[in-house]
């Protein structure tokens, strides 16, 4: 799993994203931070309990299509490659 990640203002800087309860936008990002190169998060709920949210901000973020869930218990982040990518011309190298 890589350590750095990027979130797009296309996905947090919407109203949408901006009216949720401010725990459930800390938990979107927790999630993304946690994620695997794919987008995807085998263990949300302990991720939710370690960051002090509750089950009803994981539900927020399904409900509102933020997360994809799975049968198992795990979950994809549906903006992810949104996120996660730059265009190769718009790199900066410092």
């Amino acid at each position: 799993m890589m350590k750095r990640r990027m979130f797009s203002l296309d996905v947090v800087d919407t109203d949408d994203f901006i009216e949720m309860p401010v725990e459930a936008q800390c938990l979107y990002f927790h999630l993304g931070m946690r994620a695997d190169d794919n987008g995807f998060v085998s263990n949300p709920k302990k991720i939710t309990k370690m960051v002090n949210c509750l089950p009803d901000d994981l539900e927020i973020l399904i409900k509102k299509r933020y997360l994809i869930p799975f049968e198992r218990g795990g979950i994809s982040i549906k903006d992810w490659k949104v996120n996660n990518y730059i265009d190769s011309n718009k790199y900066i190298n410092w």
